[in-house]
């Protein structure tokens, strides 16, 4: 079955469904189509995440005594990568599948989709699915298992870097809301409510999950085939590379992917 299920994006009021296109659904089994249908399921119904955020921090505001309604324009920076809505081809199993205008929202880890880039035309947030991946600009984005920082499965769009020998290079984009302080006196320094950006790398061996790329020079040559690691290793030292960076990443796998 060739199917994209999409859901109507409202950053404060939740999603609206819309069905899939070429549904094959069988008698008697609750389909993705089905599901999508009732709203039920952790992928449909109303965006979980922006409505939960403005719930908590009204919450907390109420907690320490203020009366104060939290709206995104009270918020510095944004919560796109890309504000503007730009061409972008949608892939199912690697097969275009459709040229639209799209944009990453890396708060809510969802591409919002539109036909065209007016501005009267409602959004949608595409369906996240891992026979489904973007392409924005020259950047493909694939929705993929991974294993993050802390050791522990998990799912987010990943951003391709770089492809060598066996070796894949993946970037992470998120935008983490960090809550505003007011000074309590005048040598204080007072910060606004705001979104910042954060970027975690992820290295790929063959057909294996991608792991977190650690700081530390030990872990991240163990991700490595085992006949490249002292390769590396050496090559690590004689050239003084800084793995923290994607400069460095992107140079330790250029080096191993050739071995």
């Amino acid at each position: 079955m060739r199917s994209i299920i999409f859901i109507m994006f409202f950053f404060t009021s939740g999603l609206m469904l819309l069905a899939q296109q070429r549904a094959n659904v069988q008698p008697g089994v609750i389909s993705v189509y089905q599901k999508g249908l009732q709203g039920i399921g952790p992928d449909f119904g109303n965006n979980p995440a922006s409505e939960n955020f403005y719930s908590q921090m009204r919450d907390k505001f109420a907690a320490m005594g203020i009366d104060q309604k939290l709206q995104l324009k009270d918020i510095e920076g944004s919560i796109y990568v890309n504000d503007k809505f730009e061409p972008g081809i949608i892939f199912f199993k690697g097969e275009e599948e459709r040229k639209l205008f799209m944009r990453y929202n890396a708060f809510n880890d969802e591409f919002e989709i539109k036909n065209s880039d007016l501005k009267g035309e409602r959004a949608l947030a595409l369906f996240k699915n891992k026979d489904i991946s973007c392409l924005l600009g020259s950047a493909t984005f694939s929705y993929m298992s991974h294993m993050d920082k802390k050791g522990e499965s998990a799912e987010s769009y990943l951003k391709e870097l770089l492809v060598t020998g066996d070796y894949r290079l993946l970037e992470q984009q998120k935008k983490k809301f960090k809550e505003g302080k007011k000074a309590k006196t005048s040598h204080a320094v007072s910060f606004p409510h705001r979104f910042v950006d954060e970027v975690h790398y992820y290295i790929q061996v063959g057909e294996k999950v991608p792991m977190y790329a650690p700081s530390k020079k030990k872990e991240l040559i163990a991700l490595l085939h085992v006949g490249h690691q002292e390769s590396v290793k050496k090559f690590i030292k004689e050239k003084g590379i800084d793995i923290k960076t994607q400069k460095g990443l992107t140079n330790v796998l250029i080096f191993a992917g050739n071995l």
